[in-house]
């Protein structure tokens, strides 16, 4: 069976490959140039509309990789060179999509078990994730990963818009 890391967030997610290094089309110089992700959105090819690969994640865009090195709790190995470099790449991807969106979810599954409940869902702020490292999970395991902003506090429906708890920190912005 095959784990796959999923995304979603608020802001539309990249799904551009990133990792793959070659030295021209279809050449690498070595296998781990030939190690990277690419990315699978959540939409329907036919109808072009949007779906959610889990009925407990509801926000709008969506996206999910597979790799046989996705950093697993479990399954890591720390002097792996492809696993350090598929690490490092799922963190620099959710530093990027959290500049474009105040929250991003990410969690890993089996595929064809995304709907099954999460055994763990945890909420963070950005800054208590010092390196790649902290964003090891297990599988059905859900980070809740919130960009600092000292002033607001996000809160979520299910549809995925975001309210603010305290809008009396916008009302000088809220006249655009």
């Amino acid at each position: 069976m095959t784990y796959y890391a999923y995304f979603a967030s608020h802001a539309p997610l990249s799904t551009e490959s990133i990792g793959y290094q070659p030295i021209r089309e279809n050449v690498y110089a070595s296998e781990l140039d030939f190690t990277g992700l690419w990315f699978e959105e959540n939409m329907d090819e036919e109808t072009l509309k949007r779906f959610y690969f889990s009925k407990h994640v509801r926000l709008r865009y969506q996206t999910r990789c597979t790799s046989n090195y996705l950093p697993i709790e479990g399954n890591y190995r720390f002097n792996n060179p492809f696993s350090q470099k598929i690490s490092n790449l799922l963190f620099d991807y959710i530093m990027k999509a959290l500049e474009d969106s105040p929250v991003v979810m990410y969690y890993i599954s089996l595929d064809g078990h995304e709907d099954e409940e999460f055994a763990t869902f945890k909420t963070i702020h950005l800054s208590e994730i010092q390196t790649h490292e902290d964003l090891h999970i297990n599988d059905r395991e859900c980070l809740r990963i919130i960009r600092d902003d000292p002033i607001l506090d996000y809160l979520e429906d299910e549809s995925g818009f975001i309210y603010v708890k305290h809008p009396e920190y916008l009302q000088g912005q809220m006249k655009k």
